[in-house]
């Protein structure tokens, strides 16, 4: 009767443990509540302890800038547009597609006040040029590749 308890239960607790990672993304493991690593793409046995912690879309998306403001010492400006960036690392990503998201936006926010002087100077064309050059290299430390910045900036000194 064991014997056939067991027999039932192995095939069902390995089946379980299964986990698939969609093509275009990576998945974040934790071990008994720590990171661990990243699964790419595929089928995956877990072990007991092991979990699923967050999914990360390895494919290239878009992050949409409401307008706002943006003040500078004596520079204002009037922001809005679209951010093109593409997660290439997941492991120095770390963190969820929401997280990645917010990570982008406040690179893009801080990035655009510490230079608001020097882009009053230039054109529009000019000013997207350097704010991605810029950005691209701030974000490649997260493993996150910025791929295209359409940015309106009205810049205007205040005073």
């Amino acid at each position: 009767m064991w014997l056939l308890i067991a027999l039932l239960a192995v095939p069902l607790i390995l089946l379980a443990s299964l986990r698939r990672v969609r093509e275009g993304e990576a998945a974040r493991l934790q071990r008994f509540g720590r990171p661990v690593g990243v699964l790419p793409a595929g089928v995956h046995w877990l072990l007991p302890g092991e979990a699923i912690a967050t999914r990360v879309s390895l494919l290239g998306r878009y992050l949409e800038l409401a307008p706002q403001r943006v003040h500078a010492g004596a520079y204002s400006a009037r922001v809005s547009g679209r951010v093109y960036f593409q997660v290439l690392d997941a492991e120095r990503a770390q963190a969820c597609d929401a997280a990645i998201d917010s990570r982008v936006h406040d690179a893009l926010l801080t990035q655009l006040t510490g230079s608001l002087p020097q882009l009053v100077e230039l054109s529009s064309a000019e000013r997207n040029h350097c704010l991605r050059n810029d950005l691209r290299q701030l974000l490649h430390q997260d493993g996150i590749l910025l791929t295209r910045l359409e940015l309106a900036i009205e810049a205007n000194r205040i005073g």
